[in-house]
C-alpha cells in the first residue's frame, strides 16, 4: 500500500469506465512488447542462478519450492483467519442495515443512535486490526503468510468504510436500501470506492486470466530467488556491523531492492489486479498511471497506486478539509502518516515488531518532498529512481537486521520504549556502532 494527495482544491467524484490498464495497452505494442520480454529474462537468470548455487553448495536443484514451502507452511490456518475476517466484513452490512432501518423510529434518539453505531463501527475497525496482528503472532507465520493475512484486514476495512461512507447519507436523507448482492461484489472488485454498479465487460477472456496467474505465480519464485540470493545465514547476519558495513550492503542491495520494488508494483498492480478484474468482468482498470517517468517524488507516490490514492482523497483528505480543517497542508500531512502507519502495520505483522521505519521516511523524507518541485527531466528522473533504491535498500536492511536480532535476543517483559527502539540497536548482537 501507498499514500495519495489530491492536486486539485476543488472536489472530484471518481469515475468509473471502460478502460485497460496502461501496461496491457503498452504491451499490445510489437516493438515496447520487447520490455516484457526484459521480465521473463530477468525471471529465467535468477532461476538459473539460484540451481546452480543450490547444485554447487547441496548437490540438490530445488527451484526455491523448499523456501515457498516454509513461506506458507501454515497457509491451512492463514485461510481461516481471512475467512473470519471475510464473514465479519459481510456481517457489517448486515449491522449497517439494523442502524438504518431503526434510526428513525423515535426521533428523540437518532443521535444517540447515531453515535453509538459510529462509535461501535470505530471499535470494529481497532479490533479487526488487533485481533488480526494478534493472531499473526500467536500462530507465528512466516512473513508472506503473515503479510497476506495483515494486508487482506486493511483491504477489507478499507472496503467497509468506502461502503459506510458512501451509502449511508443517502439513507439518512431516504429510504434508500442496499443490496448484499452489490456489496459482495464491492468485496472482490479491484477498487475501493463503492458503487452499486460498475462499468462491465461483456465476457471474461480465460486466457488473460491464465496469463496473469503466471506472471504472479512467477514473481512468488523471482521473490524467492532474490531472498535466496542476498539473504545469508543467521550465523553471518548475527556478526558484529559497522556503520561501514551496513553502508556497503544497502548499496550492494539497491539493484535487488529495484527488482523487489519494481517487482511488488507488477504482482501486486497489474497482475492481481487484472486477474480479478477480468474474472469478476470489471471494466475499469486503471490501477495505476505512468509513475516511472516522474521527476516529482509526489508525482509518483499519487500515480503508484491509484486505487489508495482515490480512497484516501475520498475519505481522508476530503473528509478532514470538510470536517475538521481547511488546511491543505495538514490534511496532506494526515493522509501521509494514516498511509504509512498502516504500512508499519503490516510489517509488524510481518516480523513481529514495531520499528518506525515508514512513519519516519513518511515524515521526514516523504512530507518534505511534496513541496520541492523538480522539473522533468531525464537526470531528476534517474535520480529518483535511485532515491527510491536506496531508501528501499535501506528499510529492507532494517527489517532484516530486526527480524534476526528479534530471533537471537527476544524481549521479555519489553517496556513501551522497548517496543519502538528497533532491537538490532538494543541488543549487542548484530550492529556495533
Amino acid at each position: 500500500m501507498q499514500s495519495g494527495e489530491p492536486e486539485k482544491k476543488t472536489s472530484r467524484e471518481k469515475t468509473f469506465v471502460l478502460r485497460n490498464s496502461l501496461l496491457t495497452d503498452i504491451f499490445d505494442n510489437n516493438h515496447t512488447r520487447n520490455l516484457y520480454n526484459v521480465y521473463v529474462i530477468v525471471v529465467t537468470g535468477l532461476c538459473l542462478q539460484n540451481a546452480l548455487r543450490h547444485y554447487v553448495k547441496d548437490g540438490r536443484v530445488d527451484f526455491g519450492l523448499e523456501t515457498i514451502g516454509k513461506g506458507f507452511a501454515k497457509f491451512d490456518k492463514t485461510i481461516l483467519i481471512w475467512l473470519c475476517c471475510f464473514l465479519s466484513t459481510c456481517a457489517t452490512f448486515f449491522f449497517f442495515q439494523i442502524w438504518g432501518k431503526f434510526r428513525t423510529w423515535d426521533k428523540k434518539l437518532t443521535r444517540t443512535w447515531d453515535w453509538f453505531w459510529a462509535a461501535a463501527l470505530g471499535l470494529y475497525y481497532f479490533y479487526t486490526l488487533k485481533l488480526t496482528s494478534t493472531a499473526t503472532l500467536y500462530f507465528e507465520f512466516n512473513p508472506p503468510c503473515a503479510a497476506f493475512v495483515s494486508m487482506e484486514s486493511v483491504r477489507l476495512l478499507m472496503k467497509v468504510h468506502s461502503f459506510v461512507r458512501i451509502k449511508a447519507p443517502p439513507l439518512m436523507s431516504a429510504s434508500e436500501d442496499a443490496k448484499f448482492s452489490n456489496f459482495l461484489y464491492f468485496l472482490f472488485a479491484p477498487t475501493l470506492i463503492y458503487r452499486d454498479s460498475y462499468p462491465r465487460t461483456k465476457h471474461i477472456d480465460w486466457n488473460f486470466v491464465i496469463c496473469r496467474l503466471l506472471e504472479a505465480i512467477s514473481m512468488v519464485f523471482m521473490f524467492t530467488f532474490i531472498v535466496e540470493a542476498i539473504y545469508p545465514t543467521p550465523e553471518r547476519w548475527l556478526a558484529k556491523y559497522t556503520i561501514k558495513d551496513t553502508m556497503l550492503i544497502i548499496t550492494e542491495w539497491i539493484p535487488h531492492a529495484g527488482l523487489v520494488l519494481c517487482g511488488s508494483f507488477f504482482l501486486v498492480f497489474h497482475s492481481v489486479q487484472n486477474l480479478f478484474a477480468e474474472v469478476t468482468r470489471f471494466g475499469d482498470r486503471l490501477f495505476y498511471e505512468d509513475w516511472w517517468s516522474q521527476s516529482k517524488h509526489s508525482k509518483w507516490l499519487t500515480k503508484w497506486n491509484l486505487l489508495v490514492r482515490d480512497w484516501l482523497y475520498c475519505f481522508v483528505y476530503r473528509d478532514f478539509k470538510h470536517y475538521l480543517c481547511d488546511n491543505n497542508s495538514l490534511a496532506i500531512f494526515v493522509v501521509i502518516v494514516l498511509s504509512f502507519a498502516m504500512h508499519e502495520y503490516v510489517m509488524f505483522c510481518f516480523i513481529g515488531k514495531f520499528i518506525p521505519c515508514f512513519l519516519f521516511l513518511a515524515i521526514v523524507v516523504v512530507f518534505p518532498m511534496f513541496y520541492l518541485n523538480f522539473p522533468k527531466s531525464i537526470f531528476f528522473n534517474v535520480l529518483l529512481w535511485c532515491s527510491s533504491g536506496l531508501m528501499m535498500s535501506a528499510t529492507m536492511l532494517m527489517y532484516t537486521f530486526e527480524h534476526y536480532a528479534m530471533m537471537k535476543a527476544p524481549l521479555k517483559d519489553p517496556t513501551y520504549l522497548e517496543l519502538i527502539i528497533p532491537r538490532f540497536i538494543t541488543c549487542d548482537c548484530v550492529l556495533k556502532f
